[in-house]
């Protein structure tokens, strides 16, 4: 018998039978360019003296007519705002920060996941009630702590108000809720203890989990703006991003400079990004992770 060939669609059948994605496709590009026109307008900016900056708004050119990498050799040699000693600071502050709390975060899920003590749901409820109250409403008493124990204008005043994120351990919990038990078990019939099972058995099994949470904590760190800027008054100590805010405040109307400080500011978050996507979308399906 010979085999029936599928007949081919034209392109106006094919279009009334997909119209639906079509239309999504569509309207998903649409959005994606809109996100994406600031983003390339801020990188062709950079590449623009300030003379063809101020003439924007009469020939609304987007590529520059004359390239030039002043303002990235201003940044980068800028003696006000010492670029590279932010870049370090910054890394400083956002490495430690990941470690500490992929640290705490993991073993206090481990706690209330794992371990039986009185009131662990309600003192994790009331926890992460608590973490509902907006950030704006810290700085000031935050401060004023910081200040009494003298760690003003120190690297670790931008670390330690970021290690108790209540969602970092609720997001490895319910990652943790989805290991069996029976692991735990069978290890503690052979000896083990709870630090064992936890770094044994417990941490390599909620690698993608632990990728999120060290994506999320990084990019926080590394992106923040307002207490880096209340708790550092050295240039020294400053962090990238307000570092950057510095460049803006003492070159007002410079916003080449801005941009290409901020391009360059850029690089390792979308890098980390590109590295640990694969991890970041296994980390997010939190629902397969979870018994049913």
């Amino acid at each position: 018998m010979t085999k029936l060939k599928a007949r081919r669609h034209t392109p106006l059948e094919y279009l009334k039978l997909n119209w639906k994605g079509l239309l999504l496709s569509l309207a998903l590009f649409a959005i994606a360019i809109v996100w994406l026109c600031p983003l390339f307008f801020s990188f062709f900016a950079t590449f623009k003296s300030n003379v063809e900056m101020k003439r924007f708004a009469r020939y609304m050119n987007i590529i520059p007519m004359q390239w030039t990498l002043e303002n990235y050799e201003f940044t980068l040699n800028n003696a006000a705002a010492p670029f590279m000693n932010m870049v370090v600071n910054s890394f400083i502050v956002s490495i430690a920060t990941v470690v500490l709390v992929l640290v705490i975060s993991s073993m206090s899920a481990y706690a209330y996941e794992r371990l039986e003590f009185r009131g662990k749901e309600k003192l994790f409820w009331a926890l992460f009630g608590l973490s509902m109250i907006p950030s704006v409403v810290s700085p000031v008493p935050q401060y004023y702590l910081y200040d009494a124990l003298g760690w003003t204008n120190e690297l670790i005043c931008l670390i330690t108000p970021y290690l108790g994120n209540v969602f970092y351990i609720f997001l490895l919990r319910n990652f943790m809720h989805g290991i069996p038990k029976d692991l735990d078990e069978s290890a503690r019939i052979d000896g083990a203890n709870d630090f064992v099972i936890y770094s044994r058995i417990v941490i390599p099994c909620m690698v993608p989990a632990m990728m999120v949470v060290a994506l999320f904590s990084f990019t926080g760190s590394w992106n923040d703006l307002m207490w880096p800027s209340l708790a550092m008054t050295s240039p020294n100590k400053l962090t990238l991003t307000s570092g950057i805010r510095l460049i803006n405040d003492s070159y007002g109307g410079r916003y080449e400079r801005t941009l290409a400080a901020c391009m360059l500011a850029m690089i390792p978050t979308v890098l980390l990004f590109l590295v640990a996507r694969k991890y970041f979308l296994q980390g997010l399906q939190l629902s397969a992770a979870v018994k049913g």
